[in-house]
């Protein structure tokens, strides 16, 4: 069906509202529902995106293959004509979409390989017998929807097949599932597929697989010629829609690749595994770029293997342990067996650290790995373990800013310091002592390398965090976010280094501050110039060491949760680059005066934020201060009403905040509202978004510290309460002094005293009446108040007493 047009309804729910003023509209479009899910490769497809109030003005996908022809605004929503090449990617193809004043949430359409057909059932539970069955030749994909009738809703779909031939069936549910928010329950998007021979017999069922997870796919030998029944359920009943997309045909479905990697930029002979007409033998061209890579064949979805750079070992089932002449290596393997422990001999340096980390939960295959590794003694007898690993948490995978379900942390990966110099034995099996024809492995070893991970925070317990990942820069201003830092896994790396960006379109720049050594979390912003056009980009962010001599990789990573469930999700799209979109000039900019002196600790500090409004926009704005050093406190988010320019922002300084300095700035967001999945009000949410350019703060130790020895006041006296002024860092001027926590009853008379640079005490003149409290006040402080350059500062220090006796007779 080459070149045929195929028009697909992909509806956007979109949690948009619209405040409109003086001709400007502006609004996030949100991304949240995404439906139908396929349009076949080598076609021309026509997407629907309703609702959907704006124009667009294009969209951008993160892989080749997929390209957006033209868009045209009817009453019906937005309709794309997309084209898809002959060659595009098997799976998933995320996009963003953009408009004038913004860039919509990910959304997501999947390719596939079949023509597209739809079951369009016209009422429930009609096609859920074998008679009833939809027919559909070999080779198709059926979008289907199991219905919320009050029944268990079967979708039967009949196929002729011959003797000796193969039937293949893979079934998407979970995987392209895209709801975003919070479910209540999650077994509505776990399915079934059931294959029937011609005599109604099960041949054939899947529920879970471990190359799909919750989704199923299974693949026979058909016994004889006639109508074959696949069957599509819910494992359990569920009163509600699910959506899905069953892949029917003949295609060859492997389940694993053997070996499952090889080294990078080199052919590979693999033998591929599972498929019931027995083992595919055929060579891979393996990526010369390191890292996890797609083998796509006949089927529906591809098989993952790795590209490494150093060379492969195969296990030698006839000797006892398989002997590795070196590392860096990669071991592959086969658990054949149940109960089967793969044994591989290796020589190693004393104290030379190693990344051992193993591949298999993480490629698909149906090993849940355990590893470990033991010295072997003089005598050839093994001594007890060094290693013993099994499961990983995700940064010991290096993933970080995410929530979900991620195979490969079933999969050890740990850095290995060997105690001795010589021989080790690297033993490895399954945890749960299973095995089998396409139970393979592979385990990646070397000298843990140097790098970076930065990541955009994809989204929390409900959909994605549009302020942290719409990243709409408009023209002439700045969109700042904050990304998260980590080292690699035994890397050892952590900085001080520079943040570049590439790919960023012209008249775009990006600007951080220095990143200190340690920082697990820094601000980066996207500045346009007043000239750049409106387009679209994908860009990473590098880290660049400030030690020339040193070489740093740096590894990108957004993953956006799906289908969220007490916090998890049961799927997350990882994206490996940033997308952003340079939009129109916003109607409003935001400035903040870098402060002429640093903030002191135990202090606190004013600084002006102004708001420059063009002609007509006089909408409320919230503000607030996204990044300081640590120890700084901000203030939380505040309302500028209609009108305002100027908003005073305080911060403070903690006691024991560290000295030195780093980076602040201040983002403005106009809110609304967004009406939730549901349809009903949510949370409020960033409406058009601009962002200050950083200033310095410094935190500088207290120009001085004030102490008082207990004191006494009786009813009805007064007292000259005195403070001894210790001078720690010479300042300018006067600074004035203000008690503080004084009880009621107790004032302060006459004027408030000064201190200077040579000041040794200060003094404040109480007055006690009959309404204060007899008793012990604890508390008193001194808040001094300084002027330097124009800045002010305040500084509260000392830790007072005051007795107060009654009134004496």
């Amino acid at each position: 069906m080459q070149g045929r047009r195929l028009r697909a309804s992909v509806s956007l729910a979109l949690g948009a509202s619209i405040a409109c003023q003086a001709g400007f509209v502006w609004a996030i479009p949100a991304a949240w529902k995404v439906s139908p899910r396929f349009v076949q490769r080598g076609t021309t497809a026509e997407i629907v995106v309703a609702p959907w109030p704006f124009e667009a003005r294009g969209l951008l996908f993160y892989a080749p293959g997929v390209r957006c022809l033209s868009t045209r605004l009817e009453a019906g929503g937005l309709t794309c004509t997309l084209e898809i090449d002959a060659d595009c990617r098997l799976g998933e193809h995320p996009f963003r979409i953009r408009t004038d004043g913004h860039f919509s949430d990910l959304a997501t359409v999947h390719v596939g390989p079949f023509p597209i057909v739809k079951e369009d059932e016209n009422s429930p539970n009609t096609n859920d017998t074998a008679a009833t069955a939809l027919p559909v030749p070999l080779g198709t994909t059926v979008l289907g929807r199991l219905s919320a009738s009050r029944t268990e809703d079967v979708d039967c779909f009949r196929v002729k097949g011959k003797a000796g031939g193969r039937l293949s069936v893979e079934v998407d549910a979970v995987r392209i599932d895209d709801v975003a928010g919070v479910q209540p329950r999650l077994d509505r998007f776990d399915t079934a597929v059931t294959i029937f021979d011609p005599r109604g017999v099960e041949i054939a069922q899947n529920d879970d697989s471990p190359l799909h997870r919750q989704d199923p796919l299974v693949s026979v030998r058909m016994p004889e010629d006639g109508d074959y029944v696949v069957a599509v359920r819910r494992v359990m009943f569920f009163d509600s829609e699910t959506s899905y997309a069953v892949h029917i045909g003949s295609f060859a479905r492997p389940l694993a690749a053997f070996p499952p990697g090889g080294p990078a930029g080199q052919p590979l002979a693999v033998t591929l595994l599972g498929d019931p007409l027995g083992p595919i033998s055929q060579t891979v061209q393996v990526p010369a770029t390191a890292g996890t890579f797609l083998l796509e064949g006949d089927a529906a979805s591809p098989l993952r293997l790795r590209s490494s750079p150093f060379p492969n070992v195969l296990e030698d089932p006839a000797q006892q342990a398989t002997a590795v002449p070196s590392v860096p290596v990669a071991l592959n393997g086969i658990l054949a067996k149940p109960g089967e422990i793969d044994r591989f001999r290796i020589a190693v340096a004393k104290g030379m650290p190693l990344r051992v980390r193993v591949w298999a939960s993480g490629l698909g295959t149906p090993v849940d790995p355990r590893l470990s590794i033991r010295p072997i003694a003089a005598d050839g007898v093994p001594g007890a373990a060094e290693v013993v690993a099994d499961d990983t948490d995700p940064a010991g995978r290096d993933i970080i800013a995410a929530t979900g379900d991620f195979p490969e942390v079933f999969d050890p990966s740990v850095i290995w310091t060997p105690h001795k110099d010589g021989d080790y034995l690297l033993e490895i099996g399954d945890s749960r002592g299973a095995g089998g024809d396409t139970a393979v492995y592979r385990v990646e070893i070397e000298p843990p390398p140097p790098a970076v991970l930065v990541a955009l925070r994809g989204g929390g317990y409900g959909e994605e965090d549009s302020r942290a990942s719409t990243l709409a820069v408009p023209r002439g201003g700045r969109w700042t976010i904050n990304v998260k830092l980590a080292p690699a896994q035994g890397s050892g790396f952590s900085g001080p280094f520079d943040l570049i960006a590439e790919g960023l379109p012209e008249g775009v720049r990006l600007e951080s501050p220095r990143v200190p050594a340690g920082a697990s979390s820094w601000p980066v912003a996207l500045v346009a110039e007043p000239d750049a056009k409106p387009t679209t980009a994908l860009f990473s962010i590098m880290a660049r060491p400030v030690d020339a001599d040193r070489t740093v990789a740096t590894s990108n990573q957004q993953n956006i949760p799906r289908v969220n469930f007490q916090g998890d999700s049961w799927r997350s799209i990882r994206l490996d680059r940033f997308a952003m979109a340079v939009v129109e000039p916003a109607p409003f900019s935001i400035a903040v005066s870098a402060p002429n002196a640093a903030i002191v600790r135990g202090g606190e500090m004013t600084l002006p934020v102004k708001i420059t409004r063009r002609a007509g926009f006089e909408d409320p704005i919230h503000l607030q201060a996204m990044f300081a050093p640590p120890g700084v406190g901000l203030p939380p988010l505040q309302v500028v009403p209609t009108g305002d320019t100027t908003v005073p922002l305080h911060v403070s300084c903690g006691s024991g905040a560290p000295l030195g300095s780093g980076p602040c700035y201040v983002i403005a967001t106009t809110s609304w509202p967004r009406p939730g999945p549901d349809g009903k009000p949510g949370p409020l949410t960033g409406g058009l978004r601009v962002s200050s350019a950083f200033i310095e703060l410094g935190v500088a130790e207290p120009f001085v510290k004030l102490s008082a020895e207990p004191q006494s006041i009786r009813r009805g006296d007064r007292l000259a309460y005195r403070w001894a002024v210790k001078q720690v860092v010479s300042f300018p001027g006067h600074a004035t002094a203000r008690l503080v926590g004084l009880p009621v009853g107790v004032t302060t008379t006459g004027a408030a005293p000064t201190l200077d640079t040579t000041t040794a005490e200060i003094t404040f003149d109480l007055e006690a009446t009959d309404d204060a409290l007899v008793g012990l006040v604890n508390g008193l402080a001194c808040e001094l108040t300084f002027t330097i350059d124009g800045q002010e500062i305040r500084l509260r220090t000392g830790a007072g007493k005051l007795r107060i006796d009654p009134r004496q007779n």
